[in-house]
């Protein structure tokens, strides 16, 4: 069978974002959620594989069962007294006080400690004893000393009742004022089979997701609209709006804007020239101008000329060859040297060898090179002397012909006449003070002054190291590329101008329009290209806020809602309404509608009356209405697996008899699982459970009366009512024993008076039970309904006499027994030995007579 955790992964179909959320959900005891937004983000973008983790059961309480063993010592709980001390069975606990006994400080007392199930009171205050003179503020904490089990292992805790408590508040809680919240209420699957607490979890997550996401894509649109936000971008909002409509992506706005809003390399010096048009085509002396500019055009050119020269030789490229040929002459230098060094040693009757004994040696070897002899032969005839040649004279021929062919002498005058061509001296820029009036550009002034200097500059450290045959360092190198192209615009602007001035005054007109038009718009370009990083980060943000709300369209929980239904339905809904229809079968209840409806992760059960509008409250009657929260509040218990304690508050308070007795008989079924624990002061309904258990002479189930003994001190707890289920043989029997264990020699001291008080809390119940058994013969008991006439006659018409010993008797043991409720001014008069004796001997004699 497939379980919730099959369902989970269905939904995140291997998407690596869903199965990081599901990861992090299973990892409850991770709370830094500060950059889960950016993981799942990322895990959005990437694509990378992510492995889900098994899910690891939590430390949790569920499927433990607790018990509560004793309560004593509370402190500033109401009025209940500190002295307060009782033990609880493992099963049914029924407790049965009258009004202002203490008994609902009990049950408030339990509920502060609970988690709440379902209520509609929220206001769980729990006053201190207000009758008490006021106490210091140390004094005031309100504890009580709780002994538990947990999952049978013995816990002692001295419990604050207004600090949660992790064990005791799950004790499950069912009152008055829970019926209307369990019948009306659209309830949760607070427990569920395992994994079904995950969706829940991812619900939460993805709702936080969705929220963060929503946060920055605010933040992310605020940031993008104070992008053109300032007034400078006012006059070309136009063709912002264009852009962001038109281009699709930031890497675009380049090709968009060179294409549609083409930029001018020399913006300044473009709406210089426009201006300077414009001026010139409003002047009205334009034969003087169209001569100054002609003066300005020749010498731009010339200038221009001289600059090409000269970055021709001082370029980047044409130095590194420079310096490969002042290498390589430095090279060949000194293997000349070398090699004239070892040619000395051969030739060391020569003091000296220069170039003439080179040329002359050098005639010699062309020499036997035109007669096509290689080789010199010891006897020739020496060419140079006419003498036979010995062989110390040819090896010395050898020798100088073999200098002549490994000479470098050729190749370094190759070189230094290659070095010649690059000299610069003829190379001569000038500008005089008088032309630089001709130039109305101060910015092109400017530049062409620096670039001349730096000409000149160059120039001369160039010549300086070429002469000297040094390295001609990087920054001798000009790259006067610039300067050529604002010359040439300047040239081309010229040309415009003097074009413009020779035409009549119609076509100036037209032209200052044009350009005029043509300013506007190299202005607004100028703008948008100057805003280029402005509109990348625009596109970024959109880029990021496209992305972002497509993420947050991915964090709707209607899918994993889907998928939780499908879960919920295949694994849990058919045992929920099986099990709340056996509930309702037992409690004779009918026609409740119950739906299911899947809601962000989780599923909620509703419950209608005949149609889904109307709710029970609206249609059933009070009784019906909390018979119908009974089988819910049963129907959770049990879908939980919850075997921890209940705390019953008058569950049958406004219910007639016949049903009383049916919740009766359902409580007592729940406690054969779990301890529960009922408080009632329906003496009715007390009886009902009696009668539940009657057959069941289980420990675990035991009976209580809660008595006060003045406004001080209340909530003093006996077991005294345990024994109504008892007929009147089994507490004889109990007393004879009792009347043995005291007459005997050890019974004395503490003991004694422990067993005088348990033995007056069974004498209490035998005058009951002689009432009952003995004068009505069974025929009225108060934890039945009916009066058995059959048996009418039997009535013990003489009991009549006994019935003021017999009070006087049980108001004797109300006062000395356990928990009684004896009056403060007569709490010195304990039971004694002798008292005793005396009771029991009158409860012998009235037993025989009337048994």
């Amino acid at each position: 069978m497939k379980k919730a955790v099959d369902f989970l992964a269905e939904w995140a179909r291997g998407e690596a974002w869903k199965i990081h959320v599901i990861n992090k959900a299973n990892r409850a005891d991770e709370n830094d959620l500060s950059k889960f937004l950016d993981e799942v983000l990322h895990l959005m973008k990437t694509k990378e594989t992510v492995v889900m983790i098994d899910d690891i059961e939590n430390g949790t309480l569920e499927g433990k069962k607790l018990i509560i063993n004793e309560i004593q010592s509370p402190k500033n709980i109401n009025a209940i007294s500190g002295d307060v001390q009782f033990s609880l069975g493992k099963n049914l606990n029924v407790f049965y006080g009258e009004n202002g006994s203490g008994k609902s400080s009990y049950v408030r007392m339990f509920r502060k400690l609970a988690e709440n199930y379902h209520t509609s009171e929220k206001d769980l205050t729990i006053l201190p004893n207000v009758y008490e003179e006021e106490q210091s503020e140390e004094s005031l904490a309100q504890t009580v000393e709780v002994a538990y089990l947990l999952d049978e292992k013995m816990n002692n805790n001295l419990v604050d009742i207004n600090e949660p408590h992790n064990v005791l508040s799950k004790i499950n809680v069912f009152d008055s004022d829970s019926v209307l919240p369990l019948i009306n209420n659209d309830l949760t699957f607070s427990i569920l089979p395992k994994g079904f607490d995950k969706f829940q979890i991812v619900t939460m997550l993805l709702d936080l997701l969705r929220k963060d996401v929503s946060t920055t894509i605010r933040v992310e649109e605020e940031k993008q609209g104070r992008i053109f936000s300032d007034s400078s971008f006012n006059f070309i909002q136009e063709e912002l709006n264009r852009i962001t409509k038109e281009v699709k992506e930031s890497h675009g706005i380049r090709k968009f804007l060179n294409s549609n809003y083409p930029r001018s390399d020399a913006y300044e010096e473009v709406i210089e020239e426009i201006d300077i048009q414009i001026k010139d085509l409003e002047a009205t002396n334009l034969k003087d101008k169209i001569t100054i500019l002609t003066a300005q055009r020749t010498k731009l050119r010339s200038i221009r000329d001289a600059f090409k020269k000269l970055s021709a030789i001082l370029n980047v490229e044409n130095i590194e060859k420079v310096n490969a040929l002042i290498k390589d002459y430095e090279t060949k230098i000194q293997e000349e040297r070398d090699f004239n060094q070892a040619f000395k040693k051969n030739v060391s009757f020569l003091n000296v060898v220069n170039d003439e004994w080179f040329d002359f040696v050098k005639l010699g070897k062309k020499y036997y090179e035109s007669i096509n002899q290689n080789h010199i032969h010891e006897g020739d005839s020496c060419i140079f002397c006419s003498q036979s040649l010995s062989t110390l004279s040819v090896n010395v021929i050898e020798t100088n012909f073999s200098h002549i062919i490994k000479s470098k002498k050729g190749s370094i005058d190759a070189i230094e006449k290659e070095l010649l061509k690059q000299e610069l001296q003829d190379i001569v820029v000038n500008f005089s003070d008088e032309e630089h009036a001709l130039i109305e550009s101060e910015r092109l002034l400017g530049r062409i002054k620096s670039a001349i200097q730096l000409v000149n500059r160059n120039k001369e450290l160039f010549s300086s190291l070429l002469t000297s045959k040094k390295t001609i360092t990087d920054d001798v190198s000009l790259d006067l590329t610039d300067i050529f192209e604002e010359i040439n615009q300047e040239l081309s602007e010229i040309e415009g101008r003097i074009t413009n001035l020779n035409d009549t005054k119609v076509e100036a007109d037209k032209k200052i329009g044009s350009l005029k038009d043509t300013r506007e718009t190299l202005i607004k370009n100028e703008k948008l290209h100057s805003s280029h990083d402005l509109l990348v980060e625009w596109f970024n943000i959109q880029k990021s806020i496209k992305e972002l709300r497509t993420a947050k369209s991915k964090f709707s929980t209607n899918s994993l809602t889907q998928k939780q239904s499908e879960a919920f339905q295949c694994i849990v809904q058919d045992k929920y309404f099986d099990i709340f229809e056996r509930f309702a079968q037992e409690l004779k209840v009918s026609n409740v509608n119950l739906r299911l409806i899947p809601k962000k992760g989780e599923t909620l059960r509703k419950k209608s009356v005949s149609s889904k509008e109307y709710k029970v409250s609206q249609i059933m009657s009070e009784g019906e209405q909390k018979a119908v929260a009974m089988a819910e509040f049963a129907t959770d218990l049990t879908m939980r697996g919850d075997f921890n304690t209940i705390l019953l508050d008058d569950p049958v308070t406004s219910l007639d008899y016949k049903r009383s007795e049916i919740i009766a008989n359902l409580i007592y079924k729940l406690s054969l699982e779990r301890q529960v624990i009922v408080f009632t002061h329906n003496i009715m309904f007390y009886y009902y459970l009696c009668n539940a258990c009657s057959k069941d002479k289980n420990k675990g189930n035991k009976f209580f009366k809660v008595d006060e003994i003045d406004k001080l001190n209340k909530g003093f707890v006996s077991e005294s009512f345990s024994g109504r289920l008892e007929n009147l043989n089994e507490i004889m029997k109990k007393l004879k024993v009792q009347e043995q264990t005291i007459n005997s020699k050890k019974c004395f001291g503490d003991a004694l008076e422990e067993a005088l008080k348990k033995a007056y809390s069974d004498i209490r119940t035998w005058c009951e039970l002689i009432v009952e058994e003995g004068f009505f013969k069974s025929v009225i008991r108060r934890y039945e309904p009916n009066i058995m006439f059959t048996k009418v006659n039997s009535i013990k018409g003489d009991f009549v006499e006994e019935l003021t010993p017999v009070s006087e008797l049980f108001e004797k043991a109300c006062r000395w027994m356990a928990g009684h409720s004896q009056p403060t001014e007569t709490q010195h008069n304990r039971a004694t030995k002798e008292a005793f004796n005396e009771d029991i001997s009158y409860i012998h004699q009235i037993y025989e007579l009337y048994k």
